[in-house]
C-alpha cells in the first residue's frame, strides 16, 4: 500500500494530543491507533512515558512535514516520475504530448527504460520552452497563434454555400 500524507495544516501548535485525538484529526483517512504508535516509535516526540502518551502540537507538525516530505522525488524540467520504476527517468525519444487546460500544460510522455505512459503538468509560461527542448507531438486544445482559429477558410466556404449538403460536394469531385 502507498504511504498516504497527512496534512499538518490541522494540528493547533499549541495543543496536547493524545493517541485517540491524532486519530480523530485524521478519522476521514482511516487512521489506525497503532500507526500513530508506531510514529512514536520511529520518532515522534512524546512529552512523557506516562499512559496516555501525550504530543505537542508543534512536535506532530515536524513529525508530518518530515514524514510527509521524506520520499519525494525532486525531477528536473526535462524528466518526469515513472511510477513502475519509481524515479525521476528522461522521456523515451524526447517525444511529448500536451493539453491545455485552465492556464495549465499536462504534458504525458513515456519512460526511456520501460516505456510507461509519465505524467507531469507545467504553467503555461514553459510552453515555448517544453518546445525548445521536446518533441511536441498530439497538442490538444493548444493554440500558439495569434489569429483567431475562427476566421479559417473553412468558415468562409460554408457562409458562401449553406445550402449545399457535403454529399453534393463530394459526388461532384468525384465525378465530375
Amino acid at each position: 500500500m502507498s504511504k498516504r500524507l497527512y496534512s499538518y495544516k490541522r494540528v493547533k501548535y499549541w495543543y496536547a494530543y493524545d493517541v485517540d485525538d491524532i486519530c480523530a484529526l485524521y478519522a476521514e483517512f482511516g487512521l489506525h491507533a497503532q500507526t500513530v504508535r508506531a510514529w512514536q516509535k520511529k520518532g515522534l516526540k512524546t512529552i512523557d512515558k506516562g499512559n496516555p502518551s501525550l504530543v505537542y502540537g508543534y512536535d506532530l507538525i515536524e513529525y508530518l512535514k518530515e514524514h510527509n516530505t521524506k520520499n519525494k522525488c525532486q525531477t528536473a524540467f526535462d524528466e518526469m516520475f515513472c511510477f513502475k520504476c519509481q524515479d525521476a527517468r528522461n522521456i523515451f525519444q524526447r517525444k511529448i504530448s500536451i493539453q491545455h487546460k485552465a492556464k495549465t500544460l499536462f504534458v504525458s510522455g513515456h519512460c526511456r527504460d520501460c516505456k510507461t505512459v509519465m505524467f507531469k503538468t507545467y504553467k503555461m509560461d514553459n510552453l515555448h520552452e517544453l518546445k525548445r527542448i521536446f518533441h511536441v507531438g498530439g497538442v490538444l486544445e493548444l493554440y500558439d497563434c495569434k489569429a483567431s482559429p475562427c476566421k479559417t477558410h473553412l468558415q468562409a466556404h460554408a457562409v458562401t454555400s449553406p445550402n449545399e449538403s457535403l454529399n453534393s460536394d463530394l459526388q461532384r469531385d468525384l465525378f465530375g
